[in-house]
C-alpha cells in the first residue's frame, strides 16, 4: 500500500510538472517585457514562438476558442531545448543574454534530433533567412533598387529591373555566388562600373561560360571592372560612405568600420524626390550616328602605308594599321567601289550609331540604309534594307583565323564564322532585329565584314577583302537566350550583392 502511494504521488507530481511547463510555454509571450528586461530582443522571441513551440518539433494541437495553438510536448523537450527555455528567463553565460548565432545552431541540433535531416535543414534555413532579413534592415524592394542605383550612379538598361529578379536575387545559392564578389570588393581588388554592358565583341566569351554557368564570372565582367583608381581614394569614397546619412541608404553594421570598395552615394536630399522613379520599357535602340556623304567617300584618296611603318611605334596588340586613323573609312571606301549594293539603289551610310538590347551593347562602323531607286520607292513604297559594314585591320595575325583569302586573287574571302569577331556582327544583326520587330520595318538577313591586310614596307598596298556574313538563326537563338540570362541570373547577383553591403537608413 505504501508503494503504491508513493507511486501515485510520484505521478502526481510529474503530471503537474507537465501542466505547469505547458502553461508555461503558452503564457510565454505575455512575459516578453519581462524577458526583453533580462537582454532578449524580440526577433528572438518571435522566432522561438514560431519554432520552439511549433508542431514540426514534435508538438501537439489544443484546442482554445476558435484558435489552434501549437506547443510543445513536455515529454518531448529535449534536455538541451528544456534548459534553453529556462534560460530565457535564468539567462545565458551568466549575463542574461543570449548569442543569436549559438542559439541557431542549438535549434538545428535540436530539429535534427526531433526529426529527419531533410526538414531539420529546411527549418534551420528558414531561422537564418528570418534572423537576417528582420535583423539587417530586410530585403529591398523594386523602389529601393532604383533609389539606390541612382544614388551610387549607376545606370541600369531601362526595363531588367522587376519583382521577379528581385525574388531571384533572394535565393541561397545567388546570394552565396554574390558573397565572392564582395570577397574581392573588401581586398579593393575590383571597383563598380557606372554603366554596366555586355560588349558584342565579348559575345562569344560570354556564351562559353554561361553554357559552363559562370555567373559569378559574368557578374564581374559586367558589373565590374579591375581596380583603376587608386586605393587611397577608393578608401575615401568608404568614409564619404559611411558619414553619408541623407541618401536613404548606409552601409551595413559590418562596413561601419570594414572597408569597403563602393561608389560615391549622393549626399544631399535630393534623393527624396527619386521614390517615384519609372522602371521604363525593355526595348531595342539604335541611334542615328554620323552621316556620310557618299561624294567624300568617292573622293577619298588611300593612305600611303609605307609612312606608317617608318612613324613611331605603336602597341603591339593594335598592329600598325592603328597609326591610320582614316583605316575604317578606306574600307568602307574600298566596298563602296564595288558596287555591291548601290547599282541602281540609293544608299546612305551612318557612322558610330549605336545599338542596345538589356545589357548588350555595341558601336556600329557603318549601317548601309539601301532603298531602290526613288521612282521604285514612290511607286512600290519600298522599305529600306539595314546592312551593317565592320571594317577591320590585321598585320596579318587574323589571316587564316577570322578569314582565308581567295587563291584566284579575288578579293571575296571565305569568313571563319566562329571568330569571335563574327559573333560580334551576328549580335548587332540580332539587336537590329529586335528595332525591326518593334518598327515593324525590313529586318536585318546579312552583314558585311571588310578587311585590310598592311604589308611591311607597304609591298603590297590598298590588300582589302570582304564578304557577306548571313544571319546565323542557331548563333541568333544563342545570343537571345544569352540576353535573358543577362538580365535575369547575372543581375539578381548583382542585386544580392547590393543588398549584402547597403540597407535603408533608420
Amino acid at each position: 500500500m505504501e508503494q503504491n502511494r508513493h507511486r501515485v504521488l510520484h505521478g502526481e507530481v510529474k503530471a503537474s510538472a507537465g501542466k505547469y511547463r505547458s502553461w508555461r510555454n503558452e503564457k510565454w509571450l505575455d512575459r516578453k517585457e519581462q524577458w526583453n528586461g533580462a537582454g532578449l530582443c524580440e526577433l528572438e522571441l518571435k522566432i522561438r514562438m514560431e519554432v520552439g513551440l511549433s508542431g514540426k518539433m514534435g508538438g501537439k494541437e489544443r484546442g482554445d476558442g476558435d484558435k489552434k495553438v501549437k506547443y510543445k510536448a513536455a515529454g518531448h523537450a529535449t534536455k538541451r531545448q528544456s534548459r534553453t527555455i529556462d534560460g530565457l528567463t535564468m539567462g545565458s553565460a551568466g549575463d542574461g543574454k543570449i548569442n543569436p548565432e549559438e542559439r541557431v545552431k542549438e535549434e538545428v541540433k535540436g530539429m535534427w534530433r526531433n526529426e529527419n535531416p531533410v526538414n531539420g535543414i529546411k527549418e534551420a534555413n528558414v531561422i537564418m533567412k528570418r534572423l537576417t532579413k528582420e535583423e539587417s534592415g530586410g530585403q529591398l524592394e523594386l523602389g529601393d533598387y532604383l533609389v539606390l542605383l541612382k544614388s551610387l550612379r549607376i545606370n541600369l538598361p531601362n526595363g531588367v529591373l522587376n519583382p521577379k529578379v528581385i525574388r531571384l536575387s533572394q535565393n541561397a545559392d545567388i546570394v552565396q555566388k554574390a558573397q565572392g564578389i564582395v570577397k574581392e570588393l573588401e581586398d579593393f581588388k575590383l571597383q563598380f562600373n557606372s554603366t554596366p554592358r555586355l560588349g558584342c565583341r565579348e559575345v562569344k566569351e560570354t556564351l562559353a561560360l554561361k553554357d559552363k554557368g559562370k555567373v559569378l564570372e559574368i557578374t564581374q565582367m559586367i558589373f565590374f571592372e579591375k581596380q583603376k583608381d587608386a586605393d587611397v581614394a577608393l578608401r575615401a569614397k568608404w568614409k564619404e560612405n559611411v558619414s553619408n546619412t541623407v541618401c536613404g541608404f548606409r552601409l551595413r553594421d559590418k562596413y561601419k568600420t570594414m572597408a569597403i570598395s563602393t561608389p560615391a552615394m549622393y549626399a544631399t536630399t535630393q534623393t527624396r524626390c527619386w521614390r517615384n522613379l519609372e522602371v521604363g520599357d525593355n526595348l531595342a535602340n539604335i541611334s542615328e550616328g554620323v552621316t556620310m556623304k557618299v561624294h567624300d567617300i568617292e573622293k577619298r584618296d588611300y593612305c600611303d602605308e609605307s609612312t606608317i611603318w617608318t612613324s613611331s611605334p605603336c602597341p603591339k596588340r593594335f598592329g600598325k594599321f592603328f597609326e591610320n586613323l582614316a583605316d575604317e573609312v578606306e574600307c568602307l571606301k574600298f566596298f563602296h567601289e564595288l558596287g555591291e549594293i548601290v547599282n541602281n539603289k540609293r544608299v546612305r551610310y551612318t557612322r558610330n550609331s549605336k545599338v542596345d538590347f538589356g545589357f548588350l551593347s555595341g558601336r556600329l562602323d557603318f549601317l548601309a540604309e539601301v532603298t531602290g531607286s526613288r521612282a521604285n520607292v514612290k511607286a512600290n513604297g519600298t522599305e529600306s534594307n539595314k546592312i551593317v559594314i565592320e571594317c577591320k585591320g590585321t598585320t596579318g595575325d587574323m589571316v587564316g583565323k577570322l578569314f582565308t583569302k581567295p587563291r584566284n586573287g579575288g578579293r571575296c574571302a571565305q569568313l571563319n564564322e566562329t571568330h569571335q569577331y563574327c559573333y560580334q556582327v551576328q549580335a548587332y544583326m540580332y539587336i537590329l532585329n529586335r528595332v525591326a520587330k518593334q518598327t515593324h520595318t525590313f529586318a536585318s538577313d546579312r552583314a558585311v565584314m571588310v578587311i585590310r591586310h598592311y604589308h611591311k614596307n607597304a609591298q603590297e598596298p590598298r590588300d582589302f577583302y570582304w564578304n557577306y556574313l548571313r544571319k546565323n538563326e542557331a548563333v541568333q537563338q544563342k545570343i537571345e537566350e544569352l540576353c535573358v540570362f543577362c538580365q535575369e541570373e547575372v543581375l539578381a547577383c548583382f542585386l544580392a550583392l547590393l543588398n549584402l553591403i547597403f540597407q535603408k537608413g533608420i
